[in-house]
């Protein structure tokens, strides 16, 4: 066996056609080695997709090309059951979340291998196996989390006419168990509103919804053909409001991904809706806060419609040829209203509505405009973030409207002149401005009203920008301008731009003067951040560009001269930010001398700048090193450090000549020294156990000094100097480029091994975000370095210096944090090489093994233990967005991972159990994602499809029975009762929250019941909840009644705290039914008898004297009524609140527990 699977993997590796060797043997074999290979292919293929390679288009060739075979024994293999339905299945489980393009080749492969099936019964066998399972993932009949894939296959299948409608709604009908004489009509609504159920989640919508819109046009045109009228367009819009009512969050996706494609698709189809819209409910203000669902529904309909074409915009008068059969106007009356709507969404609707149009040249009626004149700048100052960037997209195409308009005006303007010298004279009516039509037929005087207007908006709007620009104004404000006029200059700039005019001078570059320059230059102050940077970006556009002839505040002449209005600007901020010392300051005198370098022509000139800066920062660092008291008051760095750090991202873009480059190369060496000198003159305070309160002895007396100060002036030192450092070591990716500035292969390991050091010893938690960063670059770049060499003497590399350096910090470093400091940092700096040596699963099985070493109470004293770090270690790897993105390696190591989680919450140290629940917390997060709300986790799983892809993790079932039989044996020593339960709740939590697998249910589901006896009350309570989510099934009644009765003969603990967590259970059970699965409860007409006989006899042989689960015998003769109260019932009667006589049940209202025990994640009572 051993050799066939070795020879499978070399036909595989070395054969491109691997159909043609099969052929070639024995027609008995042919199948078995067919079988083989694509066994083979699909294991190699059912991989994340860094991992998967071409293995998924060589499984569909391979199938492909045996389907077309010569051979009959190979063609019936291809086209047999199991091999479609296991393409089938890997499809639906592999595209879900590693959607890349070969999984397309299945997709496509699935049709064919139906429909050329030569056996036609079981083709239609196959396909409806396939149709039922599609159709039961996507009403959450099955577990499987795979809806997009489902949606998206029934999408396909559809369009190629494998499957009809009249099969999905026979396939929906019979899971659903419904009435088949039911309204077919009813039958599609309730199958649509699944559809729409599922464009909640952001990456299922785009597919549901092009669903939905096939589903919907076939179900027109089969109307049509067959029932003429009975999916009216009334019933159509009828529905969409029924589904945004119940859902508002869906409006967007059902605009983006219903009405754009269906209007695109079927243009009649859209305007009989776009004038069913119109007509409907007209939109109107209000003085209602609430949201006009109706109304927002009609702006999104309408808005699409313009987008395509279908809408006209106002025009002005009442002209009534407007009305036509190809498009519908709309009312500027509503317009107006709407737009001063308090909703944001249907502001932005409308707004939308307004400016969106099929052609960027199409010009805006003069109505349009004024009405943006109005309502821009109270949109522009809106507090919401959401809103102001829908905005900044809108004006955006605004801008590039209105100069395409007035481009095409100026141009159809002498055309129309032309074409009236050529017409007769005569009497010319008065008519108004018809937009829709061809620009070329309106007179000539209308097209020169029309460009005027338009010119006029220009002006008003680039001078609205600037005067949003005041210093005065909010943040709303300034955000917004900036992010209008950086649009506005990028498209300005680009060549390829096709507006331009021979009065461009005039209309646009001349309306950026002095006013724009004083606004801009207070803004580069500012105290925001991205405002600082939108105004250093606008000037250097501004200034980079000659045609803006008077942008300049000082120039002689009236000529402009970036160079000296830069350095006059940079003598004044330099003055503000000695006078201040604040941060944002300095910042903003860094922006400024990175302009000034920028726009430096001269070489003398740009090395004289960094000269003059590196001579005052070492002049300072003198000063620091002498007397850092003096240094903290009067000479501080990061001011410095930041103009350098800005200054140098020029320096990594110019090409030098050969003179210049060695005399930047030797300023860099300088600063490099420079960062390690002010790491020397800070480190101690920075690197104290307890830096915030830290003063050296020699500072205490210095008058004016606390430690507020001197920790400021340290971390802030360390923070621009660790970015210096990564701007300087980013440039290493240019070594092979002639003329350009890199560090030598000294100066990379110099910065490489004092950001190693800073993180090792730092106990700065603020700097370790830079530091890291840092660290982190250093290691990804350091294949650039020549480090071949070193190997070829048995040396070892940079990398695998800095790996062997952190795994002695691991095993050596004790006073650290509890998290660690900056050992994870380091360790997920070296992963994030990516490096062969040391490879990701060398890291991940040495950590693991640290981690899982035993560490007693009476062998350590609790300050020097590496299992802390290498769980924090752990921790930092499955948290790292960087290390996923590069292929997400950590995701086969998560099951152990999970598990050493469990045994580090056993451990006697207290230390180890809480990074094991650190890490618990962050594998969970990797398995459910952190986006779910505090509601979702805490109501657990609903019945419908696993919040975890299962086949993702393979070995993750056998894991959690693992951990779930553990904790039985522990249980088992009382004295272990409360390790034993904080080992278990992983377990127990990952499947409340997921549900259970399909592998391994029964099993786990049996070791899930036993915890309902655990001596601890929170167990109890975990358990229940549990085992709720296992039994959200038809026959979840018998279950519980069969649980309920071993209880009161139970051997495996108190019968007491047994049938106390079994009434838990069904509480907990009927709760979560009637919200999830009502039709669960309603099915079971005797389910009161069922209920009360076994837990009535239950009570009653466990505590005859406490009647505390009766029924009333009148109940019996209304059990409806009675059955939409029990889960009060349940709450007032199983879980009485009065106090025990001798031999009852310990029980309690589930919502308090008794007064000595914590309401805590892991605390627990002993019933």
């Amino acid at each position: 066996m051993k050799d066939t699977a070795q020879q499978v993997d070399d036909l595989i590796a070395n054969s491109n056609h691997i159909s043609k060797w099969v052929e070639e043997q024995s027609s008995e074999e042919q199948s078995s080695w067919a079988q083989s290979i694509f066994t083979r292919l699909l294991e190699s293929a059912s991989q994340p997709r860094g991992a998967s390679g071409n293995s998924c288009v060589k499984l569909c060739g391979f199938v492909e090309q045996s389907s077309k075979s010569q051979s009959q024994s190979l063609k019936l293999w291809a086209y047999s059951r199991d091999v479609t339905i296991q393409l089938f299945n890997f499809y639906v489980e592999w595209n879900e979340s590693d959607n890349h393009r070969s999984m397309k080749l299945v997709l496509d492969l699935l049709p064919q291998l139906i429909r050329r099936n030569p056996d036609e019964k079981a083709g239609q066998e196959t396909k409806s196996t396939i149709l039922d399972n599609l159709i039961s993932i996507v009403t959450g009949k099955s577990s499987k989390p795979l809806a997009k894939s489902a949606i998206k296959a029934l999408d396909h299948l559809l369009a190629k006419d494998i499957v009809t409608l009249d099969e999905i709604r026979s396939s929906y009908v019979t899971l659903q168990q419904k009435d088949t004489s039911k309204n077919p009509l009813e039958v599609w609504k309730s199958f649509i509103f699944e559809l729409f159920h599922w464009m909640t989640l952001h990456f299922v919508c785009p597919t549901a919804g092009r669903f939905i819109v096939c589903v919907y046009r076939g179900l027109r045109s089969q109307d049509q053909r067959e029932t003429s009228g009975q999916l009216s367009i009334e019933t159509w819009h009828r529905w969409l409001l029924e589904a945004i009512n119940e859902e508002p969050s869906i409006l967007e996706p059902v605009k983006n991904y219903i009405f754009l494609p269906l209007f695109k698709a079927d243009k009649s189809e859209a305007l009989g809706f776009l004038k069913r819209m119109n007509e409907h409910e007209a939109v109107s203000a209000g003085h209602e806060i609430d949201i006009n669902l109706p109304a927002l529904l009609q702006l999104a309909a309408l808005e699409i419609g313009k987008k395509v074409g279908l809408v006209e915009e106002p025009a002005l008068g009442d002209d009534k040829s407007a009305d036509s059969d190809s498009s519908i106007v709309l009312d500027e009356k509503v317009l107006e209203s709407v737009l001063a709507h308090p909703s944001h969404e249907v502001r932005s609707l409308a707004l939308s509505l307004l400016m969106s149009s099929p052609s960027t040249t199409r010009p805006y009626s003069s109505t349009a405009l004024d009405l943006l004149r109005k309502h821009l700048a109270t949109y522009f100052a809106d507090s919401d973030a959401k809103f102001r960037n829908e905005v900044a997209g809108k004006v955006r195409d605004l801008f590039r409207r209105v100069r395409g308009a007035i481009f095409v005006l100026k141009k159809s303007i002498p055309r129309a002149a032309a074409r009236k010298q050529k017409e007769q004279p005569g009497q010319v009516q008065e008519q108004h401005i018809l937009y829709r039509t061809n620009l070329i037929s309106l007179p000539e005087a209308q097209l020169v009203h029309c460009l005027e207007y338009h010119e006029k908006f220009l002006f008003w709007y680039i001078g609205f920008l600037c005067s949003e620009l005041t210093p005065t104004a909010s943040y709303q404000r300034h955000s917004a301008s900036l992010k209008a006029v950086t649009f506005i200059l990028r498209m300005e700039g680009e060549k390829s731009k096709t507006w331009e005019t021979a009065d461009d001078q005039t209309l646009f570059f001349d309306q950026f003067g002095s006013s724009w320059l004083r606004a801009l230059s207070d803004l580069i102050m500012d105290p925001f951040d991205d405002i600082r940077s939108h105004a250093a970006t606008v000037l250097r556009w501004i200034f980079s560009d000659s045609r803006y002839r008077n942008f300049y505040l000082m120039a002689r002449q009236g000529k402009l001269n970036p160079t000296e209005e830069l350095t006059e600007l940079l003598r004044r901020t330099e003055e503000l930010a000695r006078k201040t010392a604040r941060a944002d300051h300095s910042d903003g005198v860094g922006r400024v001398s990175q302009l000034l370098y920028r726009l430096s022509e001269n070489e003398q000139h740009r090395v004289a700048l960094l000269s003059k800066l590196i001579g005052g920062l070492e002049a300072r660092l003198v000063v620091a090193e002498k007397d850092l008291g003096r240094a903290v008051l009067d000479a501080p760095l990061h001011g410095d450090f930041a103009s350098l750090c800005y200054m140098w991202q020029v320096v990594s873009e110019l090409q030098f000549s050969e003179g210049e480059l060695q005399s930047v190369q030797a300023l860099q060496d300088a600063l490099v020294t420079c960062c390690e000198r002010v790491w020397a003159a800070v480190r101690d305070i920075l690197c104290d156990d307890s830096p915030e309160g830290h003063l050296p002895q020699e500072l205490e007396e210095v008058d004016g000094l606390d430690t507020k100060d001197v920790l400021s002036y340290s971390f802030r030192s360390v923070h621009e100097a660790s970015n210096l450092m990564r701007i300087i070591i980013l440039s290493i990716k240019q070594h092979s480029r002639q003329g350009r500035i890199c560090p030598s292969k000294e100066a990379y390991e110099r910065i490489g091994n004092l950001s190693f050091t800073q993180l090792a010893s730092l106990r700065h938690r603020g700097a370790f975000t830079t530091v890291a960063l840092t660290f982190s670059t250093c290691c990804q770049l350091v294949k650039h370095l020549d480090q071949a060499k070193a190997g070829a003497e048995g040396g070892t590399t940079l990398l695998e210096q800095w790996y062997a350096g952190t795994l002695e910090a691991i095993n050596a470093q004790v006073s650290t944090t509890r998290r660690s400091a900056g050992i994870p940092a380091m360790m997920t700096g070296v992963l994030s090489a990516n490096a062969p040596n040391p490879s990701f699963e060398q890291v991940m099985n040495k950590l693991m093994e640290i981690a899982s070493q035993e560490a007693r109470v009476t062998e350590t004293d609790g300050s020097n233990l590496p299992q802390v770090h290498a769980y924090n270690c752990l921790k930092e790897i499955f948290k790292s967005s960087y290390l996923t993105a590069m292929g997400n390696k950590s995701e086969k190591f998560l099951p152990q991972c999970l598990e050493l989680a469990a045994n580090g919450l056993k451990s006697e140290l207290w230390a180890i159990r809480n990074c094991g629940l650190i890490l618990l917390r962050s594998l969970i997060d990797c398995l459910f994602g952190s986006h779910q709300s505090k509601a979702l986790m805490e109501a657990g799983w609903d019945g419908k499809a696993n919040r975890i892809a299962y086949h993702r993790y393979p070995s993750l079932p056998r894991t959690l029975l693992h951990l779930l039989e553990s904790g039985h044996q522990m249980m088992a020593s009382i004295a272990a009762s409360s390790a034993a339960a904080e080992s278990v709740f992983p377990a127990l939590d990952i499947i409340r929250r997921a549900g259970p697998p399909e592998v391994l249910r029964e099993e786990l589901q049996i070791h899930i019941a036993k915890y309902l006896a655990s001596p601890v009350w929170h167990v109890r309570e975990i358990a229940a909840r549990t085992l709720c989510s296992c039994l959200l099934h038809a026959k979840w009644l018998d279950t519980i009644t069969s649980i309920a009765a071993e209880s009161v003969r139970s051997q495996i603990g108190n019968v007491q705290n047994h049938v106390h967590g079994v009434l838990l259970a069904l509480k907990y059970i009927v709760d979560r039914l009637s919200e999830v699965m009502p039709e669960q409860l309603q099915r079971e007409k005797d389910c009161i008898d069922k209920l009360e006989n076994p837990l009535t006899r239950t009570i009653q042989t466990t505590s005859p004297s406490s009647p505390v689960f009766s029924l009333s015998t009148g109940a019996k003769s209304r059990p409806w009524n009675h059955l939409k109260f029990l889960p009060r019932i349940l709450r007032s009667q199983i879980l009485c609140e009065h106090s025990p006589g001798p031999g009852q049940l310990i029980l309690s209202n589930s919502n308090s527990l008794p007064p000595t025990t914590e309401r805590g994640l892991y605390s627990g009572h002993r019933g």
